[in-house]
């Protein structure tokens, strides 16, 4: 069978087969873990294309990919077919001389020519299977293309999760946490590097009616500067705005709506960073 065959598997995975091609290739994926390895993947990551700009990727992403491209196996090279090479000799060069009876020459030259124009009808097959599966790669690489500008687009629209999933993910993170009432979690995550804090929250009942949630950095001097709105209550990831870097500690208070320039009520939690 020949090696091209292989190269089936992303039109397969995403359904683009013929009926003849589709039970030429099953027959072939029944005997290569190779090729079922990589449908398993493609139609899987063909699945994903429908949710991705449900979710947006952290950022550190592109760096990953490019990264492992490495990793990935590469479709097989489209090498020369031993017909092909027939033609070429029989086209390039004139046959040897046979050593034969006079009378069968005739015979043999009739036999040749009929191999080789089936051979180049048989190539000429190839050459357009083979431009046929061009077209489908190159239109499962624009769906690919187009999925990935969604998700980067996804993360221009929300920047502030890009910055929570890079500080969340930085080398120098530091996490420091505190159980809040009603067994309620809160933990900020704080970059030095990134001059940046996060906090996680799981658990937290909704602010009272008329009132919000106020994030705070504590300076060394003790005073509070106001990090931002926490949009409710429950499992929460927010950045905390400022600088974080110099800051001692993180607190949570309650608000009238808008918010205050100084804390007005006791905080529902205050975690130092030490």
């Amino acid at each position: 069978m020949s090696e091209d065959i292989h190269a089936l598997s992303g039109a397969y995975a995403v359904d683009a087969l013929d009926e003849v091609e589709r039970a030429r290739f099953e027959r072939h994926l029944a005997g290569c873990t190779a090729c079922q390895a990589e449908v398993e993947s493609l139609v899987a990551a063909a699945s994903e294309l429908s949710v991705l700009t449900e979710v947006a990727p952290p950022a550190s992403l592109r760096a990953k990919v490019l990264a492992e491209i490495a990793t990935v196996r590469p479709l097989p090279p489209l090498t020369a077919q031993q017909g092909d090479a027939a033609d070429e000799d029989v086209t390039s060069t004139p046959p040897a001389p046979v050593q034969a009876p006079a009378a069968a020459a005739p015979e043999t030259r009739i036999e040749h020519g009929d191999d080789l124009a089936g051979r180049r009808r048989s190539r000429s097959a190839r050459g357009l299977a083979r431009g046929w599966r061009v077209v489908v790669a190159a239109a499962t690489v624009a769906v690919l293309a187009i999925g990935g500008f969604t998700v980067w687009k996804q993360i221009d629209k929300d920047p502030s999760r890009a910055i929570a999933d890079q500080v969340l993910a930085a080398p120098d993170a530091t996490r420091y946490g505190a159980r809040l009432a009603g067994g309620a979690t809160a933990t900020v995550v704080r970059s030095n590097s990134l001059q940046k804090a996060v906090i996680v929250t799981s658990g937290m009942s909704q602010p009272p009616s008329g009132k919000v949630f106020q994030l705070w950095l504590q300076d060394a001097t003790g005073h509070m500067t106001s990090a931002g709105l926490m949009p409710g209550g429950g499992d929460q990831v927010v950045v905390l705005s400022g600088d974080a870097s110099h800051s001692k500690g993180a607190g949570i208070t309650v608000e009238p709506e808008g918010g205050s320039d100084q804390p007005t009520s006791n905080p529902v939690a205050f975690i130092a960073f030490a």
